[in-house]
């Protein structure tokens, strides 16, 4: 059941300086941009939406119902619900509110309320559809929060991930002249009430608060446990998943295979949804990089595991539930596992590491489990005694693997609900098994868990491909019995060890810095945007951007001085290096890629152009700031005051012809008094969008689907450095323009 009210109305002319701010944010894979509402005009006037839209208010579910389930499920080793999903039968076509605008442009507008809701997501009967042209969004009511432009040059979908807040719009724009109107109808409505707390603080609240349900004695994957285990980090998957009028989370890891191509497979747990054909998983949304940058729990910087990065979807390869050994009851079936391939490459933005496999019979000694407690950010549990063959609840005898975990430096990992379907990695760092449960808990540390084998799932757990790993994941019949992982590029298939050479990333010397008094608040280049606070070093090479051999990039490094306004020290020392040959030391021809001393007329924007000499693969990026009066600035070594940060920087083996294009697009007068022209017509590639900012990120304008020349204003605008991105299918060019 569900009433209508009108409370919402469009704001004549929203400042747009109020949604540049760092909280503001979208995902899942779209073209960028900004609602219609939120930009200017091209003569610098505010979009004007000024009437009434339609709000939809669906019934908030009976919550002592949905909590005392909750509890049965959990005591049943059910996977772990954080919504209830509200039915619904919404479209464009029976609801919402058009406005057409003085061009003869429309937009049309909706929004959705469930009272005290922590967040809202939306599934689709039918796959969402956009005609040419069209534009669709989905914000929370603060507007710190949006989805999109979803359009018809990006991937299609039935389930859209979570919305802060009780109220969400969508906005639809529709261009003069478009008739045909878009594919969008909603079936359900999920109700977030638990399990999200960390990830919607940010766009609740500004700042990241704790708020983790997780158990106290979880360790997170900042902390000193993750130590050799950064690349078993980056293959972990946060995911959500509907079924039976609920969304539900568990976890997953990114698989790689002998053909080496960088496939997107996804391993996980048969029993968090039991899919069995495709249907069952188009309302699947998985969640990359949802971790925090500190080993402190109650850390409240920004971070980007809060701005979720995301895939929708996916197609069933395989699944024990398709296998011979279904389970009955309180069994789970066969050796629990599913495995997905998404339905799109996942962004190099993401950062994935494709995990590494042993399908051996032997024990393991020691390791880790990586997963997503409660739904929440990413954790690490370590074992330091060998693996046991177990059986679970009476179902496939020995097809799991028993282990109890370890006390360690920081906390004593367990696993909890939502860690369901996690990697279970073995000494050389390759996944031997897959949670499916157990009896661990911070008040049990003693207490076993129960992964599936993966030799198990392998070949043995049914006679079909659609109930075996082995067709997929050694598509080559290599008859390996151990894969290494890679990040991307992938350079096809190996056979020991976990994971070695151009696609690991070197140890380098160490740096930091005695005291934090000035340090980076911001690094950009390129898809990397890394807003941070004072922190002496920070790892941040679970950040990285893909580079193209030959390019030119811009790299802005924004200082900062704790509790002052000014920016920087006259003579402190900004510098950046990337370890272009991944040795492990930033000293070789060309690997200094910035150096200033602030003084008068100083700039913190560095244009650099990759060595054609690169190895393909990925390479460490450090970038420091110290005090020039305490000793010249140096890439390795402690400095009295200052801060260091590393990121990565991944090189591909060829350079795309798109991405060779943008090189070549016009810019122009650069320097200008007033006004930046941008000569789009001869790129043949789809452009998405293109975005002035100001050097500390502030958004001025935004342009969408554009590919002619077009216009920036800049007269009203201060004196000093600006940055144009381009985004465009291959890849984000960036440019800097200076205003006399």
């Amino acid at each position: 059941m569900y009433k209508t009210i009108n409370t919402h109305r469009m704001k004549n002319r929203i400042l747009l300086l109020a949604l540049a701010s760092s909280t503001l944010s979208f995902a899942q894979i779209s073209e960028g941009g900004l609602p219609a509402s939120f930009q200017k005009t091209m003569q610098g006037d505010y979009v004007d939406t000024s009437i009434d839209y339609q709000t939809i208010e669906l019934q908030k579910p009976n919550m002592a119902v949905v909590l005392a389930n909750d509890i049965e499920a959990s005591e049943k080793g059910k996977p772990y619900q954080i919504a209830k999903n509200i039915a619904a039968n919404i479209s464009i076509q029976n609801s919402g509110t058009w406005e057409t605008l003085s061009n003869g442009d429309k937009i049309w507008k909706l929004a959705l309320k469930i009272a005290d809701a922590q967040a809202l997501s939306l599934y689709f009967s039918v796959p969402v559809s956009i005609p040419e042209g069209g534009k669709l969004f989905v914000y929370n009511k603060k507007k710190t929060q949006y989805l999109g432009a979803f359009t018809s040059e990006t991937p299609s979908f039935q389930a859209m991930e979570l919305v802060q807040g009780e109220v969400l719009t969508l906005e639809y724009f529709m261009p003069n002249g478009q008739e045909l109107l878009p594919t969008i109808e909603i079936s359900e409505v999920a109700y977030y009430y638990r399990g999200v707390e960390d990830r919607i603080a940010i766009f609740r609240d500004g700042y990241a608060q704790n708020y983790t349900k997780a158990g106290s004695c979880e360790v997170n994957v900042a902390c000193s446990e993750i130590n050799g285990w950064e690349e078993q980090r980056d293959a972990v998957v946060h995911y959500s998943f509907s079924s039976g009028g609920g969304t539900y989370v568990c976890s997953g890891s990114v698989v790689n295979n002998t053909a080496g191509d960088c496939k997107p497979y996804i391993l996980t747990a048969n029993h968090c949804g039991e899919p069995t054909s495709n249907s069952n998983i188009t309302g699947h949304i998985w969640y990359f990089n949802y971790q925090r940058p500190t080993c402190s729990p109650g850390n409240t910087n920004q971070y980007n595991g809060a701005r979720s990065q995301t895939v929708s979807g996916g197609q069933l390869k395989a699944s024990s539930q398709n296998g011979t050994h279904v389970g009955t009851g309180s069994q789970v079936s066969g050796a629990d596992f599913v495995l997905v391939e998404l339905n799109n490459n996942i962004p190099s933005s993401y950062n994935p590491y494709y995990a590494g496999w042993d399908r051996a019979t032997s024990s393991s000694n020691s390791g880790v489990g990586i997963h997503h407690p409660a739904g929440h950010d990413k954790k690490i549990s370590t074992y330091t005694n060998s693996l046991f063959s177990s059986t679970y609840n009476g179902g496939w005898s020995s097809a799991h693997w028993g282990v109890t975990w370890a006390a360690t430096t920081n906390g004593h990992g367990v696993t909890e609900g939502g860690s369901s379907g996690s990697p279970l990695f073995n000494t050389n760092g390759l996944i031997v098994g897959h949670l499916s449960g157990g009896s661990s808990f911070c008040t049990a540390t003693s207490a076993s868990d129960l992964y599936g084998k993966f030799n198990k799932a392998w070949e043995l757990d049914g006679n079909s491909n659609n109930s075996r790993l082995k067709p997929w994941l050694d598509p080559t019949n290599s008859g390996n019995m151990t894969l290494a992982g890679t990040y991307a590029p992938c350079t096809g298939g190996g056979n020991n060890g976990g994971g070695t050479g151009s696609n690991t990333l070197a140890n380098s010397c160490s740096a930091t810095s005695t005291s934090c008094d000035e340090y980076i608040e911001n690094v950009t280049l390129n898809t990397i945007n890394k807003t941070s606070s004072c922190n002496n070093y920070s790892d941040f090479t679970s950040t990285s951007t893909t580079l193209q051999k030959g390019q030119s990039y811009d790299l802005t490094v924004l200082p900062a001085i704790v509790n002052q306004t000014s920016i920087a020290y006259t003579n402190d020392e900004i510098a950046a290096w990337i370890d272009w040959n991944n040795d492990g030391d930033f000293t070789d021809n060309g690997e200094q890629i910035a150096y200033v001393v602030v003084a008068q007329g100083w700039s913190n924007i560095f244009n650099f152009t990759v060595p054609n000499s690169a190895t393909p693969g990925v390479h460490r990026m450090r970038v420091r700031i110290s005090y020039q009066p305490q000793g010249n600035i140096t890439n390795c070594g402690s400095s009295t005051s200052g801060e260091v940060e590393d990121y990565k920087i991944v090189i591909p083996g060829s350079v795309g012809i798109g991405e060779n294009e943008l090189q070549n697009i016009a810019i122009y007068p650069n320097p200008t008094k007033n006004n930046i022209i941008i000569d789009l017509s001869t790129i043949e590639e789809k452009i998405f969008s293109v975005e002035l900012k100001d050097i500390t990120g502030r958004l001025i304008s935004s342009k969408t689907n554009v590919n002619t020349k077009l216009e920036f204003l800049l007269e009203n605008e201060n004196a000093g450095i600006y940055i144009i991105t381009i985004n465009a299918k291959s890849g984000t060019y960036t440019h800097k323009v200076i205003k006399l």
